[in-house]
């Protein structure tokens, strides 16, 4: 009982085996060896595009079987495969010969002319195996007709340039659409119309320029107006900064085809750039309070600055706008003050100094020192040297800096190393070098480090160090009174002064602020804290970097317990060698104080203190 239905189990799935070998055929695209391509129809007319040809792709295997379900690839370089939009490849499954397909064998795909006239050349791929055929489509695409304009864009592909000149972007690509009611492209005027019209509203008037094609294909400007042509419904214009800045406002106008304009008008008016940044034309130094000044760990401290460069409209330059920086901390002669005693003689600082223009000589009859005048820098004799760099403070910035060309070889005159564009009289100078050790560095954004002698701009600031030696010989060099510090001969001789230049004809700034600082706070430090009498106390004033402070000057306060029943009375002095309250060359006082009344008990407290500094406290107790 159980033998036959293992028997017809079996037969039920052999059957289907012995059909397809009795068919001869297989139904996998890997089986595919050939395939023959044919069209319904040779042409068609892309003045019918509804029209199509259906393209049939016969498929066989190796034994010449027509192969079912295999996937044949489609492709041509002309019309498409679908009616409604453009598709140059499609796929197609070949059928088993049913009445819902193309055929035993035979995938089949349609055809359509497209827009374009020419001979389609038709592919059919399968595993490798391709064949062509060729349909003809001829005609001429009719292209409908775009409505006239019902509304006007502007649009700019910069919305801030900057003044021509400044190395930076200085124009903006301007288009212009007329658009249909429904938000299209709408129509261009008749060949040799222009049928836009795009003008300035708001402009600084510093020689600003429109520039674009007219319907001739004459590229043409204007400082004003411009007609221009569509093409596809848009006309692209240029639009190029001048010398000045400010807002840019245009107005953009449609024009009917005879180029006038419609009625109403069509028109649209926009706010479509800025124009800023002009060359620079002010330098401002600015030293932060807090913090500046970076202890370097080997002898030498820093000191950051900061420069703002705005144009003459008060706008920042141009980001990468290159300052030059340049330092002098030894004057070689001045005609201003601090006089410089040379021992032979002093400077005149009577600020008569003068320049003519187109010339290289600079002058100074009063003054007749250009040849004799020296200093003493590590104990060498020093005169004015080639190079050496002279600054006029009251000229124009075209002129404020230059340099010695060569050797003075005359009294009353120096040769710089160009002209001079300006004829002026009564100059106040100074011919300088940095001697003292005192270097500049600034901070380009676009690099790592600091780079020697220059700073490069971001949102119109820079950043810039000053570098010196921090020791008791060189510290507070141009901090205090050239009457006062006698480490540098001669006496006046130490200044320190930062030039920055944006240009040699337009910013130029001296700045005389940035002397040789400690690191606050200073601090006053004794010996002993409590006296009972009449003292000479020890001091000496250190910075955060424990160097000593010559020639800096401090304060003294006195306040007296509730209970002084003898009226004690406590006078603070004099440092014995400076003759005031004021450190000596190395950093130290030997300070007079005096007691007078008092009885046991009585007691009194001296602060002594500088300014940012941490004060002292000094109790005195009558025994």
């Amino acid at each position: 009982m159980t033998v036959l239905p293992r028997f017809f189990h079996s037969l039920v799935l052999a059957l289907p085996l012995l059909l397809l070998a009795a068919c001869g055929g297989s139904d996998k695209t890997e089986d595919a060896t050939a395939v023959t391509v044919s069209a319904s129809n040779a042409s068609l007319d892309i003045g019918f595009p509804e029209r199509f040809t259906t393209i049939s792709a016969t498929v066989r295997d190796t034994n010449g079987a027509l192969l079912r379900n295999a996937t044949v690839q489609f492709s041509t370089n002309l019309g498409s495969f679908s009616a409604t939009e453009v598709m140059t490849r499609t796929t197609a499954e070949t059928g088993r010969g049913g009445s819902n397909d193309a055929g035993d064998g035979v995938a089949a795909v349609r055809l359509y002319p497209g827009q374009s006239a020419g001979s389609a050349t038709v592919t059919a791929y399968v595993n490798g195996v391709q064949t062509t055929t060729t349909v003809t489509i001829a005609g001429t695409a009719v292209e409908p007709e775009r409505p006239v304009p019902a509304s006007i864009s502007i649009a700019a592909s910069e919305r801030a340039i900057y003044v021509a000149g400044v190395g930076q972007m200085e124009s903006s690509t301007i288009t212009v659409r007329l658009l249909t009611s429904t938000g299209g492209a709408a129509q261009d005027a008749p060949a040799g119309v222009n049928n836009v019209r795009v003008s300035f509203t708001t402009q600084p008037n510093g020689g600003e320029m429109l520039l674009g094609t007219q319907a001739s294909g004459q590229l043409v400007q204007n400082t004003k107006t411009l007609d221009v042509a569509t093409t596809n419904g848009v006309a692209t214009l240029t639009l190029s900064s001048g010398q000045l800045p400010g807002v840019i406002e245009l107005r953009a106008e449609a024009l009917n085809a005879s180029g006038q304009s419609y009625d109403p008008v069509i028109q649209t008016t926009a706010s479509a750039l800025s124009i800023a940044s002009g060359p620079a034309h002010s330098i401002v130094f600015s030293y932060p309070v807090a913090a500046s000044i970076q202890n370097m760990n080997n002898g030498t401290y820093r000191r950051e600055g900061g420069l703002l460069v705005t144009d003459r409209y008060g706008n920042p330059v141009a980001d990468g706008t290159v300052i030059n920086l340049g330092v002098i901390d030894s004057v070689l002669l001045s005609n201003r003050t601090p006089q410089i005693n040379y021992g032979f003689g002093t400077t005149v600082i009577d600020g008569n100094a003068s320049t003519t223009a187109n010339s290289t000589v600079f002058t100074d009859l009063s003054n007749a020192l250009f040849q004799s005048a020296v200093i003493t820098r590590n104990n060498t004799s020093r005169f004015i040297e080639a190079q050496d760099r002279v600054l006029i403070f009251n000229a124009q910035a075209e002129d404020k800096s230059r340099f010695v060309a060569a050797l003075p070889n005359q009294a009353t005159t120096v040769t710089v190393n160009k002209n001079y564009l300006n004829t002026e009289t009564g100059l106040e100078y100074l011919v300088g070098a940095s001697l003292l050790g005192m270097q500049v560095s600034g901070v380009d954004p676009a690099k790592e480090g600091l780079v020697s002698g220059q700073a490069v701009t971001q949102d119109g600031a820079a950043s810039f160090f000053l570098t010196y030696p921090a020791n008791q010989d060189t510290l507070l060099t141009s901090c205090v009174s050239s009457s006062l510090d006698t480490r540098h001969s001669p006496r006046g001789s130490a200044q320190v002064w930062v030039v920055a230049e944006a240009s040699g004809s337009s910013a130029t700034t001296i700045d005389d602020r940035a002397c040789f600082s400690y690191i606050s706070p200073a601090v006053i430090t004794s010996g002993i804290t409590n006296i009972s009498g009449n003292t000479i106390l020890s001091l000496e004033i250190r910075d955060q970097g424990l160097v000593r402070l010559p020639f800096l000057n401090f304060e003294a306060g006195i306040s007296y317990d509730d209970d002084n029943i003898g009226n004690l009375l406590v006078s603070v002095g004099s440092c014995l060698v400076t003759g005031s309250r004021r450190t000596d060359l190395n950093g130290q006082c030997e300070l007079s104080i005096t007691t007078t009344g008092g009885v046991s008990g009585d007691r009194a407290t001296i602060t002594l203190g500088v300014t940012n500094g941490t004060p002292l406290a000094i109790t005195v107790t009558v025994p």
